[in-house]
Formats: structure tokens, C-alpha cells, sequence
């Protein structure tokens, strides 16, 4: 089933309520995606990365023009939604930080595990925003 077009006040609704998706890179013909929280505030995405050394992210990071939030969830065939936001990926300036930190605690508090057998405190942490360009949203409801 095709699903419903969602409004776009029903997409800002899901976002807000989300908390989770997948962000798609794309760099020279390659892509990349990764599962992370979010948070939904106005026409943006905001993210809190944390990067080891060697991160692929961190490349992916720095080539990407264009970026791809795909929320989605799903109770049955007959009962889901999916939200696909796209558009550039920008660091947030220190003087947003404590507004990001702030909303981005709102979604959840950040599981204290270790990352790839590297506890959080000896990565970097980097705070962005994908800036909403274009929104689409389907969904079926009972």
C-alpha cells in the first residue's frame, strides 16, 4: 500500500515526536548512512556526532552537499509512516550549542555505552544541523 501523502504540519508533528532515523551521506558516487538520534527544531534536524580518529563519518562529513533524514515507523501494513527530509548539513556556531544540547535532551538521554570499544570521553563531539530543503511524508492509519 502506497500510504497517505502526510501535510507538512503532520511531517513536523512525527519529527518532533521521532527522536531517531537514518542520515545518508553521499560523497563521489559513494554513500554512506548511519542510525543516530535527533532532534526537530523548525525547519531543521539537529545532531550531536561523535567521531573517533579514523572516522569515515567524519569524511563524509566534510564532502556531503546534500544529506537524506529518513524517520520511519511501522505497527503493520496497514498502520506506518516514513518521512524523508533532505538538505545541506551545517556546524552549529558555539553560540547555539547550549539551545542544541538543550533541545537534543529533550528527545532522550544519550545511552552511556562505548562506541566501537571507545569510551565517549576520548572521542570528538561535533554538534550540526541538516537545514530542511525539501520534506515528503506518507503513512497509513487505521
Amino acid at each position: 500500500q502506497i500510504g497517505d501523502r502526510l501535510s507538512e504540519a503532520e511531517i513536523d508533528e512525527y519529527l518532533e515526536q521521532a527522536g531517531l532515523g537514518v542520515l545518508g551521506f553521499a560523497s563521489e558516487g559513494e554513500a554512506y548512512t548511519i542510525p543516530l538520534a535527533f532532534a526537530f527544531d523548525e525547519n531543521r534536524c539537529i545532531f550531536r556526532f561523535l567521531m573517533g580518529q579514523e572516522s569515515e563519518k567524519r569524511d563524509f562529513l566534510a564532502d556531503t552537499r546534500t544529506a537524506s533524514l529518513t524517520v520511519y515507523s511501522w505497527a503493520s501494513k496497514d498502520e506506518w509512516q516514513s518521512v524523508v527530509v533532505r538538505g545541506p548539513l551545517k556546524e552549529l556556531p558555539d553560540d547555539e550549542l547550549p539551545h542544541a544540547a538543550t533541545r537534543f535532551s529533550e528527545v532522550g538521554e544519550e545511552a552511556a555505552l562505548e562506541i566501537f570499544n571507545q569510551p565517549i570521553s576520548e572521542m570528538d563531539s561535533a554538534w550540526y544541523e541538516l537545514v530542511i530543503e525539501e520534506k515528503s511524508g506518507r503513512g497509513t492509519f487505521p
